[in-house]
């Protein structure tokens, strides 16, 4: 696991060496192990690197043998042996023993078909001098993160936006749709960012980028939801568990140590007992749990270890570390936190760096299986819709009900893109436009959204275009959360879930293998009730809940504090009374409003970290 920067020169301005150095090197924690640069007229490449395998070679940046070829690599190809065999006997001789060889006599051999063989995570940069032309890549999933930027000076890439703080000429501004998608969702999607001007590489996607700065996008993958397997369930449920089988030996190759972080929960638990069936010793597991305790899944991440024999570490968060993370953790996310949850994932990856440099861990099961209670409530809605004759669902929408029933009639209403976002929302449109004035500025341009996702022409069900659109939003800001708080402690995390094949796998499953009565994941739990206790597999869904709200209605909270400073109403963007208002509803106990709150707060500290002046 590394972190990767470069720029390719325009205008004939050249590469800077300080610069490209400094931009390599505020990516530290990615890569503490080892460093590199390459440059010429027209290309720089920095490395940050986290030995994880072929830990003497593989030292980056990479070339081919007459130099022609040239790659900064983040991420591990799983099947690279494999690959390594087919291109040892097509003739190609290799100088290491890591996997970032082996792409770059994969791009020899077979061009940009390549990309299709690769079977992991990854983001990389490819400089081909002969073609003189820079090729950036991004795994299927958005697992690894690529960002770019340009200005007059050059095209710039790297693993973080921070990087491009660095680069002559930068100066941070906010993207206002950025900003409206985060206040919509609690997070960025699709190619936007909170800065203006940096965007992200879609999962699925790479890009070439020529000498005179033309840029051409390219979708090489994409959820398939048709045709549907046409198995009985006992075979799609025996294939399902020994396709993750395959992916998590897979991801245990490794040459530093490996664990398992540990919920106690379905996912990570069949992760660790598939880890411990695949291991001549015990498996290392690692828990994180909270102060006060009433919210601890602790007990029944204890009842796997006690079942696997695992070797169990467990590490406790309270109020004081968490207020205290909260500035260090939003510099090293570049934007917004999503959720509470990334503290503890902190804590958690910093305190197992003891122990392990290479994590596996449980994310994509909910998006793929339907595991969120949201899932099965759109699943049924949208059918309890479509049994509805029109004229009665008018007659329902004008019902005076509580509020509860409203948001519902009002879903009835919605048309079916609208229908699935608002699963996600957090803040109504007309409350955003309260909270920053969008008036002068151009509003998010909604009607490019599902081109900007790859989702336009998509086939499949209700359900799996919602798990689609879920996969590619709201996962992705998981993954970026995984990633941006695991490499903050230097470690690397991978997630068996996320196999493109198992991925695809799961697309062929009906619904029927997904969503059962008021029960998700259900192939999923059939599926490892030969592996797991069935306490484990068939207990109520917690959903790593963050005991915030008490934490932040403790007397002189420092945050509260943040938010209603001057400093605040001098500079931010933010509407200050809208804030204010929303401090009042939290200390008379409103529902969602310690939601709210998070928003505005992270809003505004990222604001005073990122943008030296108010917008």
């Amino acid at each position: 696991m590394c972190g990767i920067c470069g720029k390719l020169s325009l205008n004939g301005t050249g590469i800077d060496k300080e610069e490209l150095i400094a931009m390599r090197d505020i990516l530290v924690h990615r890569g503490p192990d080892d460093e590199g640069i390459y440059i010429d007229e027209k290309v720089g490449l920095g490395h940050r690197r986290l030995s994880i395998i072929d830990l003497a070679g593989s030292k980056q940046p990479l070339t081919n043998e007459d130099g022609t070829l040239w790659i900064v690599y983040n991420g591990e190809i799983y099947n690279y042996q494999e690959l390594r065999k087919t291109l040892v006997n097509a003739g190609h001789q290799f100088r290491t023993k890591g996997d970032t060889e082996v792409i770059v006599h994969l791009y020899e051999e077979y061009g940009l078909k390549f990309i299709e063989r690769l079977r992991g995570m990854f983001a990389f940069a490819l400089w081909d001098k002969k073609q003189q032309k820079l090729i950036l890549v991004r795994d299927r999933l958005g697992i690894k993160p690529l960002y770019y930027y340009s200005n007059n000076r050059g095209f710039y890439f790297a693993s973080e936006i921070k990087a491009f703080l660095k680069c002559d000429g930068m100066q941070p501004e906010l993207d206002e749709i950025g900003l409206r998608r985060y206040l919509k969702y609690r997070f960025v999607y699709g190619e936007r960012t909170m800065f203006k001007g940096v965007n992200e590489i879609p999962p699925g996607f790479y890009m070439e980028i020529s000498i005179n700065g033309q840029i051409k996008k390219t979708q090489y993958w994409n959820m398939d939801f048709s045709p549907k397997d046409n198995l009985r369930f006992h075979e799609l449920s025996e294939k399902l568990l020994t396709t993750l089988e395959s992916s998590v030996k897979m991801r245990m190759i490794s040459d530093v140590p490996i664990g398992s972080f540990l919920s106690g929960g379905i996912d990570s638990s069949a992760i660790t007992g598939l880890m411990a069936r695949n291991s001549s010793s015990p498996v290392r597991t690692f828990s994180i749990g909270f102060i006060p305790e009433e919210l601890n899944e602790l007990q029944y991440a204890r009842i796997v270890s006690n079942h696997f024999n695992s070797v169990h570490d467990e590490y406790y968060l309270g109020a004081e570390d968490f207020f205290s993370l909260m500035r260090k953790l939003i510099w090293h996310h570049d934007e917004p936190l999503m959720f509470p949850a990334c503290i503890p994932l902190y804590i958690l990856s910093k305190n197992s760096k003891q122990n392990a440099t290479v994590i596996l861990s449980g994310e994509g099961s909910d998006e793929l299986f339907a595991g969120y209670m949201s899932n099965i409530k759109a699943y049924w809605l949208n059918r309890f819709m479509h049994v509805i004759p029109d004229p009665v669902k008018k007659l329902l929408m004008g019902i005076p009900l509580n509020t509860k029933y409203k948001e519902v009639m009002k879903k009835i209403g919605y048309s079916e893109e609208d229908f699935i976002k608002s699963f996600f929302t957090t803040y109504r449109d007309d409350m955003i436009s309260r909270i920053y004035d969008f008036s002068r500025h151009q509003g998010d341009e909604e009607g490019v959204i599902e081109n900007e996702l790859g989702m336009n022409d998509m086939e499949g069900t209700f359900l799996d275009r919602f798990l689609a659109f879920q996969m590619k939003t709201y996962l992705v800001a998981l993954l970026m959360k995984q990633d941006k708080m695991s490499m903050a402690a230097s470690i690397e995390t991978r997630v068996p879930f996320l196999d493109h094949k198992l991925v695809e796998l799961a697309c062929r499953f009906p619904d029927s293998a997904k969503v059962k009565y008021t029960q998700g994941k259900y192939i999923l739990k059939k599926a490892c009730e030969s592996l797991l206790p069935n306490s484990i597999i068939y207990r109520k869904k917690m959903g790593f809940p963050v005991p915030i709200e008490k934490w932040f209605k403790v007397k002189d909270n420092p945050f509260i504090a943040l938010l209603t400073d001057d400093e605040v109403k001098r500079n931010s963007f933010l509407n200050y009374n809208f804030i204010r208002e929303t401090i009042d509803k939290f200390n008379k106990g409103a529902p969602d409003s310690i939601r709210h709150i998070w928003v505005l707060l992270n809003i505004e500290m990222w604001r005073q970290q990122f943008l030296s002046t108010g917008s």
